[in-house]
């Protein structure tokens, strides 16, 4: 059995805009990257951003008190 971390227990959506922070952060400066490296971090952005924004079907373990 593993244990709980502190991750575990930060509500779902503060983990989402810690992911959309984070996932902007590696888009700034995009426009000076070789046109590959610029696209394949966009893509890569955008997966992190739809997945970060896609709406919540079922509580998650650790989601907080408004799951």
């Amino acid at each position: 059995m593993t244990g709980i971390t502190p991750r575990d227990v930060i509500p779902s959506d503060v983990r989402r805009l810690q992911a959309i922070a984070d996932t902007m952060a590696g888009v700034e400066g995009v426009e000076k990257l070789p046109v590959d490296e610029a696209i394949s971090r966009l893509e890569a952005a955008h997966r992190a951003l739809a997945e970060a924004l896609k709406p919540e079907t079922e509580p998650q373990p650790g989601g907080g008190a408004d799951q």
